[in-house]
């Protein structure tokens, strides 16, 4: 836990060297066609703001304006509902929930409809933001659109019961609105299924994902960005029993190998869903990659993770993650990643 906190400490004295600090006064204009939003005031909510790495990804919207040499004015919170007609960029995180919905994703997603129909442009659009940590929404859109993933079943909370009396167990069930592994459970019976259902409508959700277990031990996240493959890495359960892959769960980060066989078939899925970016959660069947691969999830906004520098080869991810003073940190190649990735964004959407 302390070396966790050195760690933001340190990302934060790098992040405040290295951004543009004469640059950001130079081109910020009070009278700016194009608004960076900083969705809520950070002096009030300072934890959040934090915790979510909001500061890192707005520092790194805001140096993606500069470099481009574009004017810029800052808007905090509510204050964005009086602009019309203007371009509004915005980073996307869980700091923009203020009644503390279970559907946290939703406020943020109705609220930048709303500005859309006010005539402003807004950057992440309207349409990307409907697959954010909404896996209802995004397993209708698997489905609709041809998308090879796990068989599943949305569930609505006032289901009958014959809708899971013939089930095969085991099973995963999934909340809604959730990321980096966490809402989902491994369930071994339908005892145990109406009880997680019981837990899951008492959190508020709406609706519950049932989905087909698949027999894997690793998968891989995929990065699809302007019809290329951009970073790719695979997550390992080195055991023998099944558990989500996020490495919170102790599984090892392994990069190479890359299935080419599937480079098209990712491409042509994230083509088809009308985005510019995605990252892809795949699995195969007993991880066999000769397999038709399945889409576990989808995320058009996404951290990725710094490769392993080949000088720390003899150590674990999970080892390399926790070095501080070393040449190529963790926190330092984080934070420059985010940076290259927010500017890949911002020069898309402003092409």
């Amino acid at each position: 836990m302390i070396n966790r906190s050195f760690q933001k400490i340190f990302a934060f004295l790098y992040l405040f060297i290295k951004i543009s600090k004469i640059n950001w006064i130079k081109y910020y204009k009070s009278n700016s066609e194009t608004i960076i939003w900083i969705k809520t005031n950070p002096i009030f909510t300072i934890k959040n703001y934090l915790l979510n790495n909001d500061l890192l990804s707005d520092f790194a919207l805001i140096e993606s304006m500069v470099k481009n040499k574009i004017e810029y004015k800052i808007v905090f919170g509510k204050n964005i509902g009086k602009y019309c007609n203007k371009r509004i960029f915005y980073t996307v995180s869980r700091n923009c929930n203020p009644y503390n919905l279970a559907n946290y994703s939703r406020f943020l997603t109705y609220t930048v409809e709303d500005l859309s129909r006010q005539g402003n442009t807004m950057f992440p659009k309207p349409h990307e933001l409907k697959y954010w940590e909404n896996k209802g929404y995004m397993q209708s859109q698997f489905l609709k659109l041809g998308i090879n993933h796990p068989k599943t079943i949305i569930l609505q909370r006032n289901f009958k019961l014959n809708e899971i009396s013939n089930l095969k167990y085991p099973l995963l069930l999934k909340e809604i609105h959730s990321s980096g592994s966490k809402g989902i459970y491994k369930i071994s019976d339908y005892k145990n299924l109406l009880l997680s259902l019981s837990n899951i409508w008492k959190k508020g959700h709406s609706q519950v994902i049932i989905q087909k277990l698949v027999d894997m031990r690793r998968d891989l996240r995929v990065v699809v960005f302007n019809n290329k493959i951009t970073s790719f890495y695979w997550r390992v359960n080195p055991t023998d029993k099944w558990r989500p892959t996020a490495t919170s769960f102790g599984n090892s980060t392994e990069f190479g190998n890359f299935p080419k066989k599937w480079k098209e078939t990712f491409i042509s899925y994230l083509k088809s869903m009308n985005l510019p970016t995605g990252a892809f959660d795949i699995a195969w069947e007993k991880d066999d990659i000769e397999k038709p691969p399945l889409v576990l999830e989808v995320s058009p906004f996404y951290q990725l993770n710094p490769k392993l520098p080949l000088k720390y080869s003899n150590i674990s991810y999970k080892d390399y993650k926790k070095k501080l003073f070393i040449c190529d940190a963790y926190f330092k190649e984080y934070v420059d990643i985010v940076f290259e990735n927010t500017l890949s964004m911002t020069n898309h959407y402003n092409k």
